[in-house]
């Protein structure tokens, strides 16, 4: 079924109705317009599958409304006629891109799923494309209900839902989108999301109140399962304990939808039975069976806990449960060795969150590979929806943009300035003279400017220039003064005799 249905999809595409401005403005309007009258109905069905605050549905409802918003003001028709018309008025047009077809989007369920499939298939449609999405047959609410609502606002020709992957011939003409299956290697034809880690490093220059406000948010919104959460912390070792105790005043309202917060030491609530049973409890015995750290438990309650973590030889693996780990640095070279010797993190960190000063944040993003690296601050809408794509620049807000679903596709009309040149060459009477000219000219030597005489300053020449300020001005002043104060005496001393 789910390949008749992509068979179907690319018959329309042929027809490149899609490809009007117009009916693309249309179906982003009638596709907003159904969300927008269901806009309870979908909270209160994303709060029953997965099991979320109502703020955050609420919140995951109106940024999902907010990009089908964006992707319509985005199309100009105006501009897409001009653009069109460029080579009947004769001018190029270089910048032309045409949709790939047929899109097929299998999103991700476990996490933000309203905005995982709306993400993508609004840039979709916004570039023109007739889009498959596969939502499969199972017990939870939105999949059923989204079919129900994309199915009426969606022309009929250019969507389908389908509750199966079509069969890889099917795919092959297809641009796929993949949320859930990792593809080490994908193709120009598919967007996949990889699952690699996330740091965080806390620097001793740190601001602690935001960066524990800010890391205790991204670890534990959502029920902790984005995989822009964190999933380990490194703090410089002198900041530590104060920087627990902030991550600790944030976590509180997280942990535990009442007061029972267990706290090491402290006596253990009625509700310990339920929590040992919880897949928190179970996530936390795997971190304490585990050889690679030690693991200490600060807190637990009954929706995540906070665990410090010493004496590591690997980072822990990618998490999508709500668990803050915590780790001890003694500086930013410790942490960013700990990570080279980590292959997995070192070859596909995800993201890195940096707390310090600017030079600071400079320094770890440019000796940590991370596809995104972001300082002082954890973009809250980045929390939302799958990871970027591959190999593609990440879009904080949107995920996805509109010409990641478009291929180039120039026309030309005027001559490049090279083209009168090699007219001259492989054409013209004096070929060979002008073949020999340009040859003697391509073949001259580069000239190279002089640099500006100046001495760059980073961030090891700082702590030398700081040393010398601490240690090299009083060790002079000193050698000065016992100078001035011996020549004086001896002056004396000579004059007397």
């Amino acid at each position: 079924m789910a390949d008749s249905a992509l068979a179907q999809l690319h018959a329309t595409s042929l027809t490149a109705r899609c490809h009007n401005a117009f009916f693309r403005q249309k179906q982003l309007k009638s596709l907003h317009d159904a969300l927008r009258q269901d806009s309870n109905t979908l909270k209160d069905a994303l709060k029953a599958d997965t099991h979320i605050s109502d703020l955050e549905a609420a919140s995951e409802v109106a940024l999902s409304l907010d990009l089908v918003k964006e992707h319509h003001a985005s199309i100009d028709p105006a501009k897409e006629l001009e653009v069109e018309y460029r080579v009947s008025s004769g001018k190029n047009a270089s910048d032309q891109t045409k949709p790939w077809g047929v899109v097929y989007i299998e999103p991700q369920q476990n996490h933000t799923p309203l905005f995982s499939a709306i993400a993508a298939l609004s840039a979709a449609l916004a570039a023109g494309n007739c889009v498959a999405l596969k939502l499969e047959n199972n017990l939870r609410t939105l999949p059923t209900l989204l079919r129900t609502i994309l199915s009426h606002a969606i022309e009929a020709d250019t969507f389908a839902v389908v509750s199966s992957s079509p069969s890889q011939e099917a795919l092959a003409t297809c641009f796929q989108v993949l949320q859930e299956t990792s593809i080490n290697k994908p193709s120009h034809l598919q967007l996949t999301s990889l699952d690699g880690k996330v740091v965080a490093i806390v620097d001793r220059t740190a601001d602690l109140v935001s960066a524990a406000e800010n890391l205790v948010t991204a670890r534990f919104a959502f029920g902790g399962s984005s995989p822009y959460a964190p999933d380990l912390v490194f703090v410089n070792e002198y900041i530590k304990k104060e920087f627990l105790e902030h991550v600790l005043k944030f976590a509180i309202p997280y942990l535990a939808s009442s007061a029972d917060v267990e706290s090491k030491g402290a006596p253990k609530s009625p509700s310990s039975g339920h929590q040992k049973g919880s897949r928190t409890s179970d996530v936390l015995k795997t971190f304490q069976s585990s050889t690679s750290w030690r693991t200490s438990v600060v807190t637990q309650g009954s929706n995540g806990a906070i665990v410090d973590l010493s004496s590591l030889s690997v980072l822990p693996a990618k998490s999508n449960n709500a668990i803050f780990a915590v780790s001890a640095i003694t500086s930013l070279e410790h942490a960013i060795s700990l990570i080279d010797e980590d292959v997995e993190a070192r070859s596909e960190l995800l993201a890195g969150y940096y707390f310090g000063t600017p030079a600071a944040g400079k320094y770890l993003a440019q000796f940590i590979q991370a596809d995104l690296s972001v300082v002082n601050h954890v973009p809250y809408r980045l929390l939302l929806g799958p990871a970027a794509p591959a190999y593609h620049a990440v879009d904080v807000d949107a995920r996805y943009t509109k010409d990641q679903f478009t291929r180039a596709s120039p026309a030309l009309i005027k001559p490049a300035g090279s083209h009168a040149a090699l007219v001259t060459v492989l054409s013209g009477k004096d070929s060979r003279r002008a073949a020999a000219e340009a040859l003697s000219k391509a073949t001259q030597e580069i000239k190279e400017k002089k640099r500006a005489d100046w001495v760059a300053i980073g961030y090891f020449e700082q702590g030398i220039l700081i040393g010398l300020g601490l240690y090299g001005i009083p060790l002079l002043a000193c050698i000065g003064t016992g100078l001035f104060f011996g020549v004086r005496a001896g002056l004396r001393r000579f004059s007397f005799v």
